[in-house]
This record gives structure tokens, sequence and C-alpha cells, in this order.
């Protein structure tokens, strides 16, 4: 289950959005949250970006009293305070780290692999992008941990819908989406898609007997459409809060991303969890 979670912050509103979808998951899981903060020669980074082999500058602990905090923050950007009192007013257990300039989707990816879940805000796109720099860069590899990829604005998670397709990363989601929706109460809609392997309706039945175990609510049901035609079609015909799909096996496109991460990220009002 998701306990320690790690995210990308600094001033900007994707990552004040990431910080409070953030806090309400570890709070729903009893987990932590570890904040990291890049800071420049030039000031803190405008994206909620995390900096390669960071060396870190400053560590500020949650709860620590105003003594400790004055010491343990000298020089950090006026936003950390704040970050760590929306923390502890949420009574969250957690930790903000102040780290040296770098490459951010780097370092991201080599913290994360001590996290459980990786939260970032869609960031400022460019050139009519569908997210920022840094999210675009982790979309081109194979990531290290859950991706969460947050809306433009915060959005309490109250339906679920994971799209699923056979292999390793599809049995996680499969595992991750159950344990989260049983966690917060909420249904879990399945729509099973597996073209040119078993047909859907076989899969669709062990996906269901595996949901079983998890005592959760909603619809299992089976498609022919491929992977990201699904997640379009699924994804408006449910509405979900939260969408689940597992990472795709081929990511590396030169100067796009990969068609299932473009056609989910089509849906701007719903959040994106991707499982490696």
């Amino acid at each position: 289950m998701i306990k320690n979670i790690l995210v990308g912050y600094d001033h900007s509103r994707p990552a004040q959005v990431a910080l409070a979808q953030a806090i309400d998951l570890a709070e729903a899981t009893s987990g932590r949250v570890r904040l990291v903060v890049v800071r420049t020669e030039e000031g803190p980074a405008p994206q909620p970006e995390l900096a390669a082999d960071p060396g870190i500058a400053d560590m500020v602990n949650v709860g620590l009293d105003d003594e400790e905090m004055e010491t343990e923050s000298a020089g950090a950007p006026p936003f950390v305070e704040q970050a760590r009192t929306k923390l502890a007013a949420a009574g969250t257990t957690g930790s903000i780290q102040v780290a040296n300039s770098g490459q951010p989707a780097a370092c991201l990816r080599e913290e994360a692999d001590l996290a459980n879940l990786l939260v970032v805000g869609r960031g400022r796109a460019h050139s009519g992008g569908q997210v920022g720099r840094t999210t675009r860069n982790l979309l081109k590899g194979h990531l290290p941990c859950p991706l969460l990829i947050c809306t433009n604005q915060y959005l309490p998670i109250t339906s679920m819908l994971l799209i699923y397709w056979p292999g390793p990363p599809g049995g996680r989601a499969v595992s991750l989406a159950a344990e989260l929706a049983a966690t917060l109460n909420i249904d879990l809609d399945t729509v099973v898609t597996a073209p040119g392997h078993r047909a859907p309706r076989q899969e669709r039945a062990r996906v269901a007997s595996a949901l079983l175990g998890y005592h959760t609510e909603g619809e299992v049901v089976a498609t022919t459409e491929a992977s990201e035609q699904a997640v379009l079609t699924a994804g408006l015909q449910y509405n979900p809060s939260l969408l689940v799909i597992p990472e795709p096996s081929l990511l590396r496109w030169p100067w796009q991303l990969a068609p299932l991460y473009s056609s989910a990220l089509e849906l701007p009002d719903t959040l994106l969890l991707i499982v490696p």
C-alpha cells in the first residue's frame, strides 16, 4: 500500500495541487509525504521539479519546534515554510528537502526508487503540449514507481476506473487500484482489453476473480478496442475522478508521448495513475 509519497514542489499552482492530493492520500493510507524543492542559482525552479544528484542543502522535518525550524530552513525559499505549515495543519507526517540544481526528471527518478508513489502536477505545458516538460520527460522512460499526474485543480477521489491488459504491469495495476479503492471506500470500474492476446471475455473472468479478494464494488467489462482507444471511450463513459493504467511496454517516441499517454491526458479533469 501507499506509505511513502514523494512530491516535487515549488510555489506554482500545479505543485500546490500535487501537495493537496498527496496529503489526501497520506491521510487515507496513514502514509508519509516527502517534498523536494529545487533551488538553482537563479532561485527555485518554476515547475514542481527535482534535481539530478541534488546534494541536499536543507532538510525540514514537519513537527520541529520553532528554534529547530529556523536553523534547519535557513536560506530556504519562503514557500518552504508555507508547505511545512500545510503539512502540519493536516496532521501529516513528512519532510521537506531543499535541493541544489540539476536535471529535474533524472532526480525525480532517483528519489522515487525509495517511494511507493510519485505525485506531480501537470506543470505549464509548452508549445501546446498537455503536460509540462518534466512530466513529459518522466513519461518517456520506464517509471521507478507508480506515478500520479494531477489535474490543474484539486480533485477529491470519489470514483476510479482501471484500464487493464495482460502483463506484469497490468497485474500490479489491478492490485494497487483495488487496494486503493478499498481504502478509500469507493467503487472501482474495470475495462479489460486484450486484443491479440486472450479473448477479452476470458481475461475479464480472470480479472473479476482476482478483484473478489479485495471486496470492491464496480463493473468489470471487456472490450475489443486497443488500449489507447479504450482509455478515451471508457474515460468519457465513466467520467472517473482517478484513471489507473498499466505502463505500456513501448515508451520511446522521439517527438511525442506514447499514444496511450496522449489518449489518457485527453481527459483533463481526471487524475492519472500509471503503474509500472
